[in-house]
């Protein structure tokens, strides 16, 4: 978004990116718990999917569009702001007021899925199993060495990322935090939606 390379730059971008998080995800977030307008119109699956899937995936695929440099840390300011915006807010929503648990489930769910949303899906998945077998980087899973990938065959974005110093690991982990954050975001859709 802001390319110079300043202190001031990169301010600039955590504030703008925590922003449009934080408005994405609270706002919206507000809007349909306080109306209920999907558990009217559809059900409550559609309600907690929006929810817990559809505003972070938006927020993460603006901060995207708008080149924001640190998406895991404005990521993460923006959920941490969101949730605790909605938690007190939810204890007027709910019948059973939400636990500290139940808000710092639904931060984790939020941060993954908002930073998975804000990378390129197949960068990071290219950067985790570039060795072209699945295996945890680092680790040796027999006799046979894997062959690096050419800089050649890698995309520009790809060059740019192994050239700034995010291994193979970093990659694993984010798509793993990813992997999590769905099957924990899937799982609430469901139990929420029951009660």
């Amino acid at each position: 978004m802001i390319y110079e390379d300043s202190l001031v730059s990169r301010a600039l971008n955590i504030i703008i990116g925590s922003l449009v998080f934080f408005v994405f995800v609270a706002g919206l977030t507000y809007y349909l718990q306080s109306s209920l307008i999907l558990v009217k119109q559809y059900d409550a699956y559609t309600h907690w999917a929006v929810v817990l899937l559809g505003l972070p995936v938006l927020a993460g695929l603006i901060q995207r569009l708008l080149r924001i440099t640190y998406p895991m840390f404005t990521t993460l300011v923006g959920a941490i702001g969101a949730a605790t915006v909605l938690y007190p807010q939810y204890q007027k929503f709910w019948a059973v007021p939400p636990t500290t648990m139940d808000m710092f489930i639904y931060l984790v769910i939020i941060v993954g899925i908002g930073f998975i949303a804000s990378q390129p899906l197949k960068t990071t998945f290219m950067m985790a199993f570039r060795r072209g077998k699945f295996s945890m980087p680092g680790f040796s899973t027999g006799g046979s060495k894997a062959k690096p990938v050419r800089k050649a065959d890698m995309s520009k974005t790809q060059r740019m990322q192994v050239q700034g110093g995010r291994s193979d690991m970093v990659a694993m982990i984010e798509l793993l935090v990813g992997f999590a954050s769905l099957a924990l975001s899937l799982f609430s859709i469901f139990f929420l939606s029951q009660g």
